[in-house]
């Protein structure tokens, strides 16, 4: 989220800004401040008044109103047809005003480039943004206005001025895509899959929970035209595999599935997640915020990087009355993955990469307000990242942990991991911070707690590399020592195709020196004792 800040901070600073004029006025209500200057405001109070809604905003509460002026309304009546206020349906007016309004104070320093935090009355989401008008930038709302005067703070709220009167969505996703023809094909595989029916049900009227609001991720007719499919018939032909499109294991039925999320979410909120669950069985996308560039499917998978697919922003964060709607500017479908070996290096991380000086050079010790994205701790202590010529890459992790002055745990984020059953390996250098120290750890993955406990105080046993892996444990470098062990803490099935949370959570003891290594994901019905590793990272594999 904080980058989509950023993102709209750089467009205004490389533009003439528009004045943001604010005011207070504290001594009045929003209704008062409207009647204060009748000649700007007069239309809007009509409404207010047609509405019945005048109330509540003259009396005590905390709003926020984005509040047309005259011309605003003038120009909405203009676009109706009609001539008067009195003469249009009041409904459609009631509906407008709880559009403009949220039930909370906000004022533009909070605003982001997509969704505001709260909701309006009617139930849908505000969104703004930055636009350059003639030469000058002004901050828009919904696509539809532009903010003239801001922050206008009252007794009872926030007035926001703008030039449009906001209006809220009336079309659901199915009418938005069939409505624009730049989606001709996305909605025709819609049509013949039978989900273009479980889009264009209004929230309101949805009896299904679950499928109540949904995100589509729209592929243009262009976009699948570039990936090879200049008709619907052809993109059919490719992933209709029973020729039944109706059939939910039909793979073209899926394509759909998985261009369709569960939940209203905009582009503000699919960066704030590494994954998103999908219509389709089981499968997600992965998402990232790269620059200024939202992205699906962008990851590194078994040391290779599969280039993902962009969301426009300028044509997404669509709303309808059943969610949101993206332009994807690629083509994109299920990967079928078989389960390959994940050999993480926890000391990895981008990061600790951007600091050269540090990078496997030198210790880096960080701090609650500057921990790397991918781990969590409660505090008080956190991790130092760490150098040792003995350790794989050279680097490792020291995570004090067991309170009652270190965190009782850390979760750290997986690189993408394909759907499967997995022994899971800890790899660790033993170090006792003093002779009575003791620190025992329960493994848990996205909540589901491992079958085996490991202490970082525990050494491996002398035996052989057989007689080790019976017993849970492994040599993991080249050339082994018993001092650096591999535990193992189970087997789990991962159920997705995405990135998950490993937490370690102690159990007993508490020490600062806990030096964590690897963390070894190898498909249980593969080779668990090699490859090993060296210092420089290269892998030697079974004799």
């Amino acid at each position: 989220m904080k980058a989509f800040y950023i993102i709209l901070i750089l467009f205004i600073a490389g533009c003439k800004k528009s004045p943001i004029v604010s005011q207070t006025s504290d001594e009045v209500t929003i209704i008062g401040y409207l009647e204060n200057y009748p000649d700007q405001f007069s239309e809007f109070r009509k409404i207010l008044n047609i509405t019945g809604d005048d109330g509540f905003l003259g009396v005590y509460g905390t709003y926020t109103v984005f509040v047309p002026n005259n011309n605003a309304v003038a120009s909405f009546l203009k676009s109706t047809g009609h001539s008067t206020l009195e003469s249009m349906d009041v409904q459609k007016l009631k509906d407008i005003v709880k559009f403009c309004i949220i039930q909370d104070t906000i004022n533009t320093t909070t605003f982001s480039d997509g969704k505001l935090s709260k909701l309006t009355m009617f139930g849908q989401y505000l969104i703004t943004g930055a636009a350059n008008v003639s030469g000058e930038t002004r901050i828009t709302v919904n696509r539809q206005a532009n903010i003239l005067k801001a922050n206008i703070r009252v007794s009872n709220g926030i007035v926001h001025v703008v030039d449009n009167v906001l209006t809220p969505a009336t079309e659901t996703l199915a009418g938005m895509l069939a409505n624009n023809p730049k989606y001709s094909i996305f909605t025709q595989a819609l049509r013949e899959t039978g989900l273009y029916d479980t889009l264009n049900v209004p929230a309101g009227s949805n009896t299904d929970s679950s499928r109540r609001w949904l995100t589509v991720l729209a592929e243009s007719d262009s976009a699948i035209n570039a990936a090879g499919f200049g008709t619907y018939a052809a993109l059919k032909a490719r992933y209709s595999h029973t020729g039944d499109p109706t059939q939910l294991e039909d793979s073209l039925h899926l394509y759909v599935d998985y261009h369709i999320l569960y939940g209203v979410k905009y582009l503000a909120d699919i960066v704030t997640s590494s994954s998103h669950t999908t219509l389709a069985p089981l499968e997600v996308v992965t998402a990232k915020l790269s620059g200024q560039h939202v992205l699906i499917n962008d990851d590194d998978f078994n040391g290779v990087h599969e280039t993902g697919v962009e969301l426009e922003r300028s044509t997404s964060d669509n709303s309808a009355t059943n969610g949101v709607l993206h332009n994807s500017l690629g083509h994109f479908a299920v990967k079928i993955r078989n389960p390959v070996p994940v050999y993480w290096d926890v000391a990895d991380f981008p990061e600790i990469r951007n600091l050269p000086a540090y990078f496997r050079k030198q210790a880096y010790a960080y701090s609650l307000t500057n921990m790397p994205a991918d781990f969590v701790v409660p505090g008080p202590s956190t991790m130092t990242y760490s150098v040792g010529s003995t350790y794989v890459n050279g680097d490792f992790l020291m995570i004090p942990l067991g309170g009652p002055g270190r965190s009782t745990y850390i979760d750290m984020k997986t690189p993408l991991l394909v759907k499967g059953k997995y022994k899971v390996w800890i790899c660790y250098r033993v170090q006792k911070q003093s002779n009575s120290s003791n620190n025992l750890n329960q493994i848990s993955i996205d909540g589901e707690v491992m079958q085996r406990t490991m202490n970082f105080t525990t050494a491996m046993p002398a035996s052989t590399a057989g007689e080790m892996e019976a017993q849970g444990w492994k040599w993991y470098t080249d050339p082994t020592s018993n001092n650096w062990g591999a535990r193992l803490v189970g087997t789990i099935e991962i159920k997705t195709t995405e990135r998950h949370t490993l937490r370690f959570t102690t159990l007993q003891g508490t020490q600062n020196n806990n030096n964590l290594d690897m963390i070894h994901f190898i498909p249980q019905d593969m080779d668990q004792l090699y490859p090993r590793f060296k210092a420089d990272g290269t892998q030697v594999p079974r004799p």
